[in-house]
Formats: C-alpha cells, sequence, structure tokens
C-alpha cells in the first residue's frame, strides 16, 4: 500500500471510559422517554407537505392538528402555511421552484408542541415564540459577523427581550410563573433586669467599700418611724418647729 494512503487512514479511537459510558446510557433513556413531535416532509416536485412515515394522511394529520391545540383542520393549514414562510428555501433544479427547508419547519413544529397548547390563543402564542426564535437566531449570527453593527446589535437585544417577555406571558398563562414570597420572621426577645441598690456607709476596714453584713453599720430607720437624735440648742422649746429663712420671692 503506498504511503499516501497509509496516512489518509482515520486513527483508532480510544473507547469511552466507565463514567462517560454511563452518561451516555442515561441520555439516551431520558431521550426514548420523550414523547414524538409532529415531523414534517416537503415534496419537492409539488411542494405539498406530507408525512415521511408509511401511515394515512389522516393519521399523521391528527398529529399536526393537536400540535396547534385545535380540532379544525382549516386552522391546522393556515398555522402551517404561516410556519412555513418562516423557513428558508432552496431551489430546485427539476421543478425549477424553491422548497423549503425540512429540517427548519419540523424544528419549528416542534417548538410550538413543546408548550402543549390547549387552544388556538395558546398555539399562535407559541406559533409567536418560535418565530420570534428563529429570527432572533438569524439576526445574532449577522450581529457576530459584524460586531461593529450597533443597528444589528439593539435589534437583537430588542428581540431578545421581546423572546424572554413571550415566554414569560406562555408560563402565566399555564399557570407556571415565578412568583417572588417574603417571608418575615417576628422574634420576641424578653430581657429581664436586675436592679441592685447600694448603700454607702462609713469608710472603715473595708476601705471605703460598703459591707452591708458590718455590725457596726448604722440601720436604717423603716418607714413610719422617726429616727432619735440629739435638739440643736436653741431659745425656743424642744420638739418644736425651728423656723428656716426661705428665699425671698
Amino acid at each position: 500500500m503506498p504511503d499516501d494512503k497509509k496516512a489518509s487512514l482515520p486513527e483508532a479511537k480510544e473507547p469511552p471510559n466507565a463514567v462517560y459510558q454511563a452518561s451516555i446510557e442515561k441520555a439516551a433513556a431520558r431521550t426514548l422517554r420523550r414523547k414524538h413531535g409532529p415531523i414534517v416532509s416537503i415534496d419537492r416536485n409539488t411542494t405539498e407537505l406530507d408525512c415521511p412515515f408509511s401511515v394515512s394522511e389522516e393519521e399523521w394529520r391528527w398529529m399536526v392538528i393537536d400540535t396547534f391545540g385545535t380540532r379544525c383542520h382549516q386552522v391546522a393549514n393556515i398555522f402551517l402555511l404561516h410556519l412555513v414562510e418562516l423557513c428558508s428555501t432552496t431551489w430546485n433544479e427539476e421543478t425549477e421552484k424553491w422548497v423549503p427547508n425540512e429540517d427548519e419547519l419540523t424544528t419549528i413544529l416542534h417548538i410550538v408542541a413543546a408548550y402543549k397548547p390547549r387552544n388556538e390563543a395558546e398555539a399562535a402564542l407559541a406559533a409567536q415564540i418560535a418565530a420570534t426564535h428563529m429570527i432572533t437566531m438569524k439576526l445574532a449570527k449577522r450581529a457576530y459577523d459584524s460586531p461593529y453593527d450597533s443597528r444589528s446589535i439593539a435589534s437583537f437585544s430588542k428581540l431578545a427581550r421581546t423572546s424572554a417577555i413571550q415566554i414569560e406571558t406562555m408560563a402565566g398563562l399555564k399557570g407556571k410563573r415565578r412568583t417572588t414570597r417574603q417571608k418575615i420572621t417576628v422574634r420576641h426577645e424578653k430581657h429581664i433586669h436586675n436592679h441592685q441598690h447600694v448603700h454607702m456607709g462609713g469608710v472603715g476596714q473595708s476601705e471605703g467599700q460598703c459591707d452591708a453584713t458590718r455590725s457596726d453599720q448604722r440601720k436604717l430607720p423603716r418607714a413610719g418611724e422617726a429616727e432619735e437624735c440629739t435638739p440643736l440648742p436653741g431659745e425656743e422649746e424642744a420638739r418644736r418647729v425651728v423656723p428656716i429663712q426661705g428665699r425671698s420671692r
């Protein structure tokens, strides 16, 4: 074998380790539990929508109708027509016609089916979310290629905010809107105050500190009892109140 052919052979790849293999198995199990969405095939000769499986058209249309939350075939056809116009097209040389991209149409249908519309109104909002997503991604590519194009960047920012508002509105219709709950906890603290009255006595052996247990401290009179004391000398009789000159007003 020539050397150039040996160099073109792909290198042998190492098998995944145990951790990566376990992640693959878990991902496969989650994917198989998901339900199938509508898959659309487009006839390149007639540009009409068709089912890629070997089932009857009536059975295939049940899945498409359920995607838009309706039971009217005309409503489902109008939704499909609007979504097909969002897809990019490729030129078919044989028929000389523009054919919509099947992969983009299937992606849009799966986005609508992911919201599980319960009626036509929710299906309309889901279709708008899908359309905003497609336009946003295309504009994001333009803004990425031209980082100094302020208009493209501003338009992308507006579309991103619009998409977030639409998703929030859909969550409100589904009753899944996030709410902020404020929890206030009131705690009652009990404070116990101890009041201690200290009566200062004379300065003795305790070096000026109060010692209420010493016997040499003078006992205070009780309420209602008069303290016996030596009267002051004066001209007035004993036990008579001595007038004291007050401040003149």
